[in-house]
């Protein structure tokens, strides 16, 4: 009995020997059925002439071959629900539908050492044995059948990625979790990462998870996401939008960038880049929409992002990519400040082709000769060998590069974005808080991640935790204008603080000392929030009057960026704040600014700048001066 149970042990903590066991059955029936076959005709033929120990033999080896087979497969199923149980009891994902999406997030887990259970409707899935075999556990059934979702243990669970292939699907399970969540009053956070590829979807289950959240104190937090969101982002997290150098940040000039598709893509990276493009000069942004069909996808994008014309300029060029005409448009594939083309169809096919048309019939002669400054890019989803052979060959393809790759996009940092998360959790938790240039918080300090956390899950806050994720995401553009970049650092938070805010205080020193912005001034001002919110008597003591320094144009650039969010996002502008109507009272230039209590708000735009140290300390981001080529 010791020994059964020895040998489980080591079955369960070893499950790719079961699985390559299973998977060469020809091997191991062979291997066990001649062994057995040599033991029994060895002690058989010393009581039975050969013919009689021959058949004896022969007989038992089959018998011993099949009792392997079954054993093991009553092993696999015994080791899988064993993983389960264990992986249950730590911190541990959970992947609802094993679709492209998910097998590809799975795939570049493997070898991390992260815990993740994956729950699948068909059973005849062949990724499911493909990922037993390394370890991950496995839950079969139906997940929209709430008496399943009792196989998990949602007391560990920290994120659930729900991707059944199917909008509507995905949302169902999404509320079914909630209500279970709800229902069985769980007290740990968890985070529901749900794709969701139509937009007005997006938008309805959004407002209904606020209306359902109104009342309750649960800590669920909530993230939606479509391939092609994550592949725009991912983009613009690669790219600068107003090109490599500071060349159009130092000016006051507007840039542009030309856009080719008409899909689900396309505009997300048009919304990704109206998000980002704000600069300390306000140089304005152009987008030319370029596809046979421009100008109703110029309409599309007018009805879904109802405020964009107050954030870029759209321009569309009905163009047909099968026509010369299309290759030889000089004024919209060249010119100045023309930063990025980028050609980004939902087809990756097309996206090639015209890649190579640009590359031959526009491109060529400014290629060779090295004078191509625009970087063009091309969406490919599923890494063709030729697009790596064009982003390694960058003497004979100058300038041009492949996007979007499927295993690249489906990553555990682009769809659970931990990073900016914490991030935007600290810039929500200090929102309204006294000055504090030192401000780190401990992480580790689990009554001070509960004070963070219980912030971060007030329900009717929503928008202001989508507003402040996007805020985390701009923070390479201001540190840009500083000559700045962050970059992945093993120091502990304590000596990045020390060192990024030495040198970022050290950038803005001359800005503040002549705008008399001390910290002990600003400390100081800072207290004003808090009369103001307590309906006390307060005192603007500083407001921007004009733009000549960096440090106040940032101050700008913030708001501007602030602006851009509620703007794309379907606010307006209204007398007075009203959430559940979409109208702020600060949707307007800075400059517009001529209430106290608005420009008492400016204090949140400066720590939008002089937070930065802190926010990336305590991400584990280390600030560094970006050395010129």
């Amino acid at each position: 009995m010791y020994a059964i149970k020895k040998l489980f042990e080591e079955f369960k903590n070893s499950p790719s020997i079961i699985y390559f066991l299973l998977e060469n059955k020809a091997l191991t029936i062979g291997f066990v059925a001649t062994l057995a076959f040599v033991v029994r005709f060895v002690l058989a033929v010393q009581s039975q002439n050969f013919s009689d120990a021959l058949s004896t033999s022969l007989e038992f080896s089959s018998i011993i071959s099949a009792s392997v087979i079954a054993v093991l497969i009553y092993f696999k199923d015994a080791v899988n629900f064993q993983i389960v149980k264990k992986i249950s009891r730590r911190p541990h994902t959970v992947v609802f539908g094993l679709g492209e999406f998910s097998t590809a997030l799975l795939e570049n887990e493997i070898d991390r050492g992260k815990s993740y259970i994956i729950f699948e409707k068909n059973t005849q899935n062949d990724k499911i044995e493909y990922f037993r075999k390394y370890g991950f556990g496995v839950v079969t059934g139906d997940a929209l059948l709430k008496e399943h979702l009792d196989k998990l243990n949602f007391e560990t669970m920290e994120f659930a990625i729900i991707a059944l292939g199917n909008d509507r699907l995905n949302i169902e399970l999404a509320t079914n979790i909630i209500d279970y969540y709800i229902d069985k009053d769980v007290k740990t956070p968890i985070k529901l990462v749900v794709h969701i590829i139509n937009p007005d979807l997006n938008a309805l289950f959004h407002q209904k998870f606020i209306t359902q959240q109104k009342e309750k104190k649960a800590q669920i937090d909530i993230q939606t996401f479509s391939f092609y969101e994550e592949a725009a982002e991912s983009f613009f997290e690669e790219n600068f939008i107003d090109g490599e150098d500071d060349a159009i940040m130092r000016s006051d000039e507007s840039f542009r960038i030309v856009v080719a598709g008409d899909g689900e893509l396309a505009s997300n990276i048009v919304y990704q880049a109206a998000k980002i493009a704000h600069l300390p000069n306000e140089n304005r942004l152009v987008i030319d929409l370029v596809d046979k069909n421009a100008e109703a996808f110029k309409e599309k994008l007018l009805k879904r992002f109802t405020g964009i014309t107050e954030v870029v300029d759209l321009y569309a060029h009905n163009l047909d990519n099968e026509t010369p005409a299309y290759f030889e448009n000089e004024t919209l594939w060249s010119g100045k400040n023309l930063t990025h083309v980028i050609v980004c169809y939902d087809d990756e096919e097309k996206n090639i082709n015209i890649a190579i048309d640009l590359f031959n019939k526009t491109y060529l002669s400014d290629a060779v000769d090295g004078t191509l400054k625009t970087r063009v890019s091309f969406a490919i989803f599923n890494a063709y060998h030729m697009s790596g052979k064009v982003d390694a060959d960058k003497e004979s393809f100058k300038q041009f590069y492949s996007f979007g790759n499927v295993k690249n996009i489906c990553t555990r940092e682009h769809l659970l974005d931990e990073k900016n998360d914490l991030i935007a959790k600290l810039v929500h938790f200090g929102y309204a808080q006294e000055y504090d240039p030192w401000m780190l918080y401990d992480l580790r300090d689990e009554e001070m991640m509960q004070k963070i956390i219980r912030k971060w899950f007030d329900a009717s806050r929503l928008s202001d935790r989508l507003s402040s994720k996007a805020q985390s995401k701009h923070i390479d553009m201001k540190l840009k204008a500083l000559g700045l970049k962050k970059i992945v650092s093993s120091k502990n938070s304590s000596e990045l603080l020390k060192k990024n805010r030495e040198i970022l205080d050290a950038k803005l020193a001359a800005n503040r000392d002549a705008l008399g912005l001390s910290d002990t001034f600003l400390q100081e001002y800072s207290k004003e929030l808090e009369k103001f919110y307590s309906g006390k008597p307060f005192e603007v003591k500083y407001f921007p009057k004009e733009y000549k320094t960096m440090f106040e144009k940032l101050i700008r650039t913030e708001h501007n960026r602030w602006n851009a969010f509620h703007y794309l996002n379907g606010w307006k502008h209204g007398k007075t704040k009203n959430k559940a109507k979409k109208a702020h009272d600060c949707l307007l230039p800075l400059e517009k600014f001529k209430k106290p209590e608005l420009q008492l708000s400016v204090i949140y735009d400066m720590y939008a700048i002089l937070y930065i140290p802190n926010y990336l300390a305590n991400a584990g981001y280390e600030v560094a001066e970006v050395r010129k080529k």
